[in-house]
């Protein structure tokens, strides 16, 4: 059973997570030029957990995933995809290939409030595993609306590494969804406070009365609570949310994946 909390209060909440939560396609993974510090006898390509990154100008030629890990090869297409695509060339001032992949990632973030629910419910279940892998800090930081690059690379990219084949191409499409409906000026889809409200709800009705009151508590508290306590709420909406029957799993991956653009402007106060 719900909690009795009142359907006012929910849809505030909805609006504090709107204006709250990153809005993260998370297609920077896919053209950062950070790459981490590796011993001289390993892949200089392959990230690891270090706490620095160095910036690299030749990242362009570089392929940062693992020889082993679907997502090289993945990569490799999305990068020959991107550096041949007309109208990305045709928006970028100088067209060297570093510059085709930042301006890719800057479509994509741009695009991903315009694609279908199934290919954010794709990227919804791969984020899910990358925010079970951070740590308190750099997850509580993600959904408070922070975004560390450098940091959050070199605890995601383990994750990454690790997609299997299926997950590696779904990944890649969904970034390639986002550019295509960001070139082609496709419009928002915009999810309603009041689906927003009822997928919050139904995370509830999964959980037990004390667990519920937790998560109710969690949520009300994101911006104030401590970096476990605002962690676990994040990763209980990211893992309940991606267990969800239809249309509730698509709610939420649309209201955690598409910030403000993909949500109902209403409530939008701090």
């Amino acid at each position: 059973m719900t909690p009795p909390i009142c359907h006012f209060y929910l849809r505030h909440v909805v609006a504090l997570l709107v204006a709250t939560v990153a809005a993260f396609s998370l297609g920077c993974l896919s053209t950062t030029k950070y790459h981490a510090k590796t011993p001289a006898s390993e892949n200089k390509n392959i990230y690891r957990r270090t706490g620095e990154a160095d910036v690299d100008e030749s990242a362009a030629s570089d392929n940062p995933y693992s020889p082993s890990s679907p997502m090289r090869r993945e990569y490799d297409e999305f990068r020959k995809w991107v550096w041949e695509n007309k109208k990305i060339v045709a928006l970028s001032p100088s067209g060297n290939p570093q510059d085709l992949l930042d301006l890719s990632g800057t479509l994509e973030a741009k695009g991903v409030s315009k694609i279908s629910t199934e290919l954010l419910e794709q990227r919804l279940s791969s984020v899910n595993k990358i925010i079970a892998s951070l740590d308190a800090h750099t997850c509580s930081t993600l959904i408070r609306g922070g975004f560390n690059l450098s940091e959050f690379t070199i605890q995601a990219f383990p994750v990454m590494n690790s997609f299997d084949e299926g997950e590696a191409k779904a990944w890649i499409q969904v970034n390639k969804a986002a550019i295509e409906a960001q070139l082609a000026g496709s419009p928002n889809i915009v999810l309603s406070t009041e689906d927003a409200t009822l997928a919050i709800i139904k995370i509830a009705r999964l959980s037990n009365a004390s667990q519920s009151k937790i998560y109710f508590s969690g949520l009300a508290s994101l911006k104030t609570a401590s970096d476990e306590d605002a962690c676990a709420t994040a990763r209980t909406l990211y893992s309940k949310g991606n267990a969800l029957p239809e249309p509730y799993r698509g709610h939420i991956a649309r209201l955690l994946l598409t910030g403000r653009n993909g949500n109902e402007k209403i409530y939008h106060s701090e």
